[in-house]
């Protein structure tokens, strides 16, 4: 029986208690017009109440997914409903002259040719970063028959990582739960950098061709990659004028999603303004200090499937997981995991195992070895615990069928997620 019931009958309770007629008439009638309606009036808005902050408690993990791939420039599709480049600048046609090769080379002993994708394994781009070798190339100006020699190197790209580190503040500063970002491409690009030009050119030339000899590097460079995910960077207006908060000091500003629709999640960026923003149907909440009303940079993460023609040059990988109700029960009461039985199924829960697949895992004082992963969520600081005296939680995989390149990167993935679950131990992993 719920409240209105149980107050409905304890007014008739009352009616039968009345002996004098016109008493009992009038009292019914009183409860009935003024008293009733009032009490189901406020009992309406506490349940509406209620399911405001249940909104705002609950979180659905893979509302909030990230899904990440690379494509080669030729075929990125800027009109895409899902997926766009990670940073616009990469559709922008690249040139520079002699003269900015020269100054760079000067002031700062380098200058970044190109972007590349280094298709191979985790531990054979730690290889190539402890040489540190040197390439020869050429360049070629619009003198006829006449190359220049040129020297470069390659070095780690972070531009895309830094993307990723954004995106983490935002989630802490939207209250929305972090999960590390399926994003093993990041962990491979490199940017090629001139360190050396022959002497002899005025620095009026221009720059026709460049083509470099990478050697027995050359079979896994790979030119114009593009990182794709599924955020996109949207400004809107706010509708309407603010309404001040109880507290007379936050304003709620309204801002309409309808344009690009109420199944996307939707976050404000960082702001020393921003209080709480909650998504209702097809419009934003934004509860922040500022009295006025204006335009706010808000990140859409899109949600949706591939259309059948979509082409993606390498796979989309994501942190979706697919949860059973003992795991939504577990986190919502924030059980944490304690059997092996419990981590195998919450790692398996990704779905990962045509990449790799869990065997088991250890715990020891010391790794036997360098373990075979990185963490990907390098940007989140932890200045409470003492590393040095963690015990080690070591992961072993058996490699899977795809993409032998990706194995240790997706293995990555896979224990920097159970990093977050065991924040006592330092969490490694290695293939069998």
């Amino acid at each position: 029986m719920d409240r209105t019931e149980e107050m409905k009958e304890m007014i008739q309770r009352e009616i039968q208690n009345i002996r004098n007629l016109e008493e009992r008439v009038a009292f019914r009638e009183l409860m009935e017009g003024v008293f009733l309606p009032l009490y189901e009036t406020n009992q309406r808005m506490y349940e509406d109440l209620e399911d405001r902050i249940q909104e705002e408690l609950s979180c659905d993990v893979n509302r909030c997914l990230i899904r990440t791939g690379l494509v080669e420039k030729g075929y990125v599709d800027v009109s895409h409903h899902l997926m766009t480049p990670m940073l616009s600048e990469d559709l922008e046609e690249r040139s520079c002259s002699i003269k900015e090769l020269k100054e760079a080379l000067v002031e700062k002993g380098g200058f970044p040719l190109m972007t590349v994708l280094l298709q191979c394994d985790y531990l054979d781009i730690q290889e190539l970063w402890s040489k540190d070798p040197e390439f020869q190339g050429t360049l070629k100006t619009e003198q006829p028959d006449r190359t220049w020699k040129i020297r470069v190197r390659l070095r780690r790209n972070t531009r895309y990582l830094d993307e990723v580190a954004k995106l983490y503040k935002l989630f802490l500063k939207n209250g929305i739960p972090w999960q590390t970002v399926n994003a093993p491409y990041l962990y491979k690009m490199a940017d090629v950098m001139l360190t050396g030009l022959e002497e002899g050119l005025t620095g009026q030339e221009k720059i026709q061709k460049i083509e470099i000899q990478f050697g027995t590097w050359s079979s896994v460079i790979r030119y114009d990659p593009v990182p794709v995910w599924n955020v996109r960077r949207l400004v809107l207006d706010s509708v309407g004028f603010p309404m001040p908060c109880e507290d007379h000091k936050n304003y709620e500003h309204v801002l309409s999603v309808q344009e690009y629709g109420a199944e996307h999640a939707y976050l404000a960026e960082e702001d020393e303004e921003l209080q709480s923003i909650v998504q209702r149907d097809e419009k934003l909440c934004i509860v922040s200090s500022c009295s006025e009303a204006k335009k706010w940079s808000i990140h859409m993460i899109q949600n949706g499937r591939d259309s059948r023609i979509d082409r993606y040059t390498w796979p989309v990988l994501e942190n979706r997981r697919k949860e059973n109700f003992s795991e939504k029960f577990q986190r919502k009461w924030g059980m944490n995991i304690r059997t092996r039985a419990e981590l195998a199924r919450f790692i398996q829960g990704f779905g990962m195992e045509s990449y790799v697949r869990y065997q088991d895992c250890e715990v020891l004082e010391q790794f036997p070895e360098a373990p075979q992963t990185y963490s990907m969520n390098f940007f989140v600081e932890d200045e409470i615990r003492d590393t040095k005296a963690q015990k080690k939680l070591l992961l072993s995989f058996y490699p899977g069928d795809r993409e032998p390149w990706l194995q240790r990167d997706i293995a990555s993935f896979l224990v920097s997620e159970v990093q977050r679950l065991y924040p006592e131990y330092e969490c490694g992993g290695k293939l069998l």
